[in-house]
């Protein structure tokens, strides 16, 4: 069999990004989906117009037509605790409004067009590193043993990876429950951004998408409210709002996200995305955290081919600033009264944002 300089588990954005910068580096990249082609990821699948301006200045390619919904970009629109009548949109803000299923087959795809080879329907199962990495996999009833130069974790919130890597290291999570709805509403087309301590202590949402509204809540478990209560407080505050009428429930799904750590790895060992925490807890973005941190990735491993150092060192300072937004934000997220989140909003919408979702 091959031998691999490069292992990447996970097929997401942060491991296709990450095995595609490798491969540009001319090493040999094996990337390990557990999902068969075209597998569904429960997402917003909302993005922010900078991180398609990242991806076109790292490889030259545009966030193509056929990942993009409609409507295809969105406004940014706060809601405070106190109503509408305090929020308003951001100004000169934009989203785009993606496929996040369409728009991960994309950059699989770019990655393969790069050399990487993929395999899909392939469980990783274990890793062992001392003086080499050993990586077992299961593919279609066989078990591989490799020994890559570098492993890169990509395998999303509740990585594998990470809990071999930190086995006694605690990595909380938010819980996320979102709803597609026909239904009728005072709504353009804005993402739709709501806090009030009452519904949940982080965020909740609504937006357009091919034809249905996406509703969502993040909430945590220590809240004494099932989460499932809490998007019922919201559909009702929607309600009252935006005169929002559930009409036929299309899809619901539950996922998790990072909540409030960061952990990026030892030696040759690295997290990229979820699976390190990179993850915004205000707003749960983690999108464009995830592509930063695939490419910071590659960056980190041409560094470690000069230098013959360990990888992990050379790449938490290459993601640092990412660490410390993420722990920044959480920090903000878990102090906020109702009246922090009626300042910030009127902060927000009197200045020029920067990409402030």
């Amino acid at each position: 069999m091959t031998r691999f300089d490069v292992i990447v588990i996970g097929g997401g954005p942060a491991g296709a990004i990450s095995a595609l910068k490798c491969a540009k580096l001319g090493l040999s990249v094996l990337l390990i989906e557990r999902g068969a082609l075209g597998r569904h990821k429960p997402c917003g699948g909302v993005l922010p117009t900078a991180c398609a301006d990242i991806i076109f200045e790292e490889l030259g390619k545009n966030v193509p037509q056929s990942t993009m919904c409609s409507p295809e970009k969105l406004g940014l629109y706060y809601v405070p605790p106190s109503g509408r009548k305090n929020g308003g949109n951001m100004r000169s803000h934009e989203l785009l409004n993606i496929n996040r299923d369409s728009f991960d087959q994309w950059l699989c795809a770019l990655a393969e067009e790069s050399g990487v080879k993929i395999w899909h329907d392939t469980e990783f199962l274990e890793m062992h590193q001392s003086e080499t990495i050993q990586v077992l996999v299961k593919r279609k009833e066989k078990i591989f043993k490799m020994t890559p130069r570098y492993f890169i974790g990509a395998d999303g919130v509740y990585s594998r990876v990470r809990r071999q890597l930190y086995a006694k290291k605690r990595s909380e999570t938010l819980p996320v429950l979102q709803e597609y709805w026909r239904a009728e509403g005072d709504f353009e087309d804005y993402f739709y951004f709501f806090l009030r301590g009452s519904v949940t202590p982080t965020y909740a949402y609504i937006f357009p998408k091919d034809g249905v509204f996406v509703v969502g809540i993040g909430s945590p478990k220590r809240q004494s409210l099932p989460i499932s209560t809490s998007i019922n407080y919201f559909k009702d505050w929607l309600f009252e709002e935006f005169n929002f009428k559930p009409l036929t429930l299309e899809r619901r799904e539950t996922w998790a996200i990072p909540y409030g750590f960061t952990l990026e790895g030892i030696d040759n060992v690295i997290l990229v995305g979820d699976a390190a925490g990179f993850c915004k807890s205000f707003s749960g973005e983690g999108i464009r955290l995830a592509i930063e941190s695939g490419i910071a990735a590659g960056d980190a491993i041409q560094e470690a081919l000069v230098s013959d150092e360990f990888l992990a060192p050379i790449y938490k300072d290459q993601v640092e600033w990412i660490s410390r937004l993420v722990h920044m934000t959480h920090e903000f997220v878990v102090s906020l009264t109702d009246e922090d989140r009626e300042e910030f909003v009127k902060s927000e919408l009197n200045r020029i944002p920067f990409n402030i979702y």
